[in-house]
């Protein structure tokens, strides 16, 4: 029997505090001292195993299912390209990393149960990225090869993960935007920050984080962490609003004045921002730099550094994984306690939901 198999429990006790973003002390204060630091420090260690009574009450404070720490299905994550500030901590970054493992461990259980294959195939592989023009043509590729037409993209969590993409959204520190990452098992992760961002900007980002897991850059440009975040916003701008209706939208390649109702219906069609479309409109030499920064000094005059005019009404959110439980649950192949456990609720919360759909 390996380390891990003898030790299953102190693994995800020790990942499930660090999802918590909490230390040993602290834990040990939350469970009002029934347990010692130095206890849960064995625990984490293998050296001794708790009482049903401890693991209920661990579990209750770190805020998982009981299951979760008999679960043998551990992942890892391979290189994460994160999009942060340098003064976010260790401990919030930690945090954010197990709570994405969790959400794709829990993910992929169901998916098992009900014989879903989750092969990732990149349609964008082996296609090196050298400029811009390798990006737009990766770009319209990708929208190719996923039939997604050059329209509007309703709900890009639920695209992407109906092509074996995992989306976490979380609501967290203002230090984060997101991140991205291959799974140790191959599967692609994107996770993104909500808190204080707009529809558009959400949606700018899960894009932004698909084109660091798919995009495969040449050597020189991979020393430039810098050039390498202007490439995959240019993917994003691309992906979101395909060059060929834009212009169509626009009515024509070259504009001396665009009047601020023609950005606003582009906006609410594409959600996309109108700073991200009239940057997109420089970029393609539709509008001069000069005029782009007049529209930059506008905007943020008169709407703020983060407002702008006109509302997408669209919205982001994962509708598949819930439709998963749903199915399993119909087809008896999970009970609610299982259902639970997989969504990280509780069995009263899942059963409400599950009556309210029948």
């Amino acid at each position: 029997m390996s380390r891990f198999d003898q030790n299953i429990f102190g693994i995800r006790l020790k990942h499930a505090r660090k999802m918590a973003g909490i230390s040993l002390q602290t834990l040990s204060d939350n469970l009002e001292n029934k347990v010692t630091k130095q206890s849960l420090n064995k625990y984490e260690q293998g050296l001794m195993k708790p009482t049903s009574e401890v693991l209920l009450a661990l579990s209750k404070v770190l805020n998982v299912n009981p299951d979760y720490f008999l679960k043998k299905d551990l992942i890892a994550l391979g290189k994460i390209y994160f999009r942060k500030k340098t003064t976010l901590s260790k401990n919030i970054e930690q945090s954010i990393i197990e709570k994405a493992k969790d959400y794709v461990e829990r993910y992929l259980e169901l998916e098992n149960l009900l014989g879903i294959s989750t092969n990732f195939k990149n349609p964008l592989k082996g296609k090196v990225i050298k400029d811009r023009i390798d990006v737009e043509k990766a770009a319209n590729k990708l929208r190719s090869d996923w039939e997604l037409g050059i329209y509007s993209i309703p709900n890009l969590v639920e695209m992407l993960e109906m092509k074996g993409i995992k989306v976490l959204l979380i609501d967290d520190s203002d230090e984060i935007d997101g991140f991205a990452a291959f799974s140790s098992n191959g599967v692609p992760i994107v996770v993104v920050n909500i808190r204080g961002k707009s529809i558009e900007r959400i949606r700018f980002t899960i894009i932004h984080e698909l084109a660091h897991v798919l995009l495969q850059f040449e050597k020189k440009i991979l020393d430039d962490k810098r050039l390498i975040e202007k490439l995959c916003h240019y993917f994003s701008s691309c992906f979101l609003i395909p060059e060929k209706m834009l212009l169509e939208m626009i009515g024509g390649m070259k504009r001396s004045y665009i009047a601020i109702k023609e950005l606003i219906r582009i906006k609410e069609y594409y959600g996309v921002s109108i700073r991200a479309i009239i940057h997109r409109l420089m970029e393609l030499e539709v509008i001069s730099q000069n005029y782009y920064q007049k529209w930059m000094i506008y905007l943020n005059k008169t709407y703020g550094s983060k407002d702008e005019p006109g509302n997408y009404n669209g919205e982001e959110n994962k509708v598949l994984f819930q439709q998963l439980i749903d199915r399993a649950l119909s087809e008896g192949l999970i009970s609610f306690s299982k259902a639970a456990a997989l969504s990280n609720k509780s069995i009263e919360a899942v059963r409400k939901e599950y009556l309210s759909v029948k």
